[in-house]
């Protein structure tokens, strides 16, 4: 990919956004966590804002097309001041009149004054829209009008910040305005987040947030899934070429993620976590329970969507791995996973999805 294509790729944005919210080493970082570093910690990543009833009803009557369910990439909050964050970054900006906008309605009217409402004790709260550097002058335009719409409308609506991505020299800046510098306290306009991006870096590693969905590029759709199912296949690998024998080693889908994720899979929204753990458990630990049965019945058990591992024996250990080291052998898939719960045959134990 294109370095320059990587600040308007949806995943690398929100994945670049929750690393800097993340404790990491104070030096030998990836990603710089400035917004660690300010004191601002994990409350959500894209879960739905939960508008009060009275809320959705003045949006149903106001005539105004405001999403009644609008979806931030994350919030952060610092605990010192009760103060919050919440982002929506995008590929480009938009203009007030375009499909876009209703959701910008809605995420303007979730930090006003019904957020601290909603949100106790969380007093207030920025809307941080993210774009590449060169969309940061149209996109500041169209908040400002669409603010006064809603303000016109009669609602209560919250302030906004246009930040920016921009590649420099291989490296990756991130640029704010004056009122994020007020409401965080901070004296910089930008700072460096990332170096030495190129056109052949490969950015899978940093993902920590995946999503089920296709890229538009028909030559990548299933690149998402790919990445997902790369890293829990080298997890289990690495997990079981240490596993003594005669040790159990019991994962779910779930606890998988959550190692793989270093916790982050703990603030994804429900339907971003279902997506996951669909993904894991049917793709790649029930195909191991698949090729398991009559091969290795004695080391592979697959009950209740825990995937339970045990080694009899040295050489069964080996003959085990033999066929997980070899991609090629596991097929796993990377086929989008269905919403809907399957009728599974017995004894695979797949629990129902919420």
């Amino acid at each position: 990919m294109n370095v320059h294509d990587l600040i308007r790729d949806p995943l690398f944005q929100l994945n670049v956004l929750v690393w800097m919210a993340k404790e990491q080493p104070s030096t030998g970082y990836v990603v710089r966590p400035l917004f660690f570093q300010n004191g601002f910690r994990l409350v959500y990543i894209q879960h739905p804002f939960p508008f009060p009833r009275e809320s959705i009803l003045a949006i149903q009557s106001s005539g105004l097309d405001v999403s009644e369910r609008p979806e931030p990439e994350l919030l952060l909050r610092r605990s010192s001041d009760q103060r919050a964050l919440y982002f929506e970054a995008k590929a480009e900006s938009f203009s007030p009149q375009s499909s876009t906008a209703k959701q910008a309605r809605g995420h303007l009217l979730a930090t006003g004054d019904v957020f601290a409402e909603v949100l106790a004790p969380l007093q207030s709260c920025l809307l941080c829209y993210v774009v590449p550097e060169n969309s940061r002058g149209p996109m500041f335009e169209c908040l400002v009008e669409l603010t006064q719409e809603m303000t016109d409308g009669g609602f209560g609506v919250g302030e906004f910040s246009v930040h920016g991505f921009e590649i420099q020299d291989q490296d990756l800046h991130y640029s704010w305005d004056d009122r994020f510098k007020q409401h965080v306290g901070v004296d910089d306009d930008s700072d460096v987040v990332m170096t030495g991006l190129a056109d052949d870096t490969d950015p899978s590693p940093l993902f920590l947030v995946y999503s089920a969905e296709d890229y538009p590029d028909p030559n990548r759709q299933d690149l998402l899934r790919q990445t997902l199912v790369n890293q829990v296949h080298a997890l289990l690998l690495c997990a079981l070429n240490a596993l003594p024998p005669s040790t159990q080693y019991d994962r779910s889908a779930e606890a998988i993620l959550k190692e793989l994720t270093n916790g982050v899979y703990d603030y994804v929204g429900r339907k971003g976590q279902r997506q996951m753990r669909q993904l894991v458990r049917r793709n790649v630990l029930r195909r191991i329970a698949d090729y398991a049965t009559g091969r290795f019945d004695d080391v592979i058990s697959f009950e209740g969507g825990v995937l339970g591992v045990r080694f009899p024996s040295k050489d069964r250990k080996s003959a085990f791995l033999e066929w997980l080291e070899d991609s090629r052998k596991t097929g796993f898939s990377t086929e989008r996973v269905s919403e809907e719960p399957q009728q599974l045959l017995p004894g695979f134990g797949d629990e129902a999805e919420e």
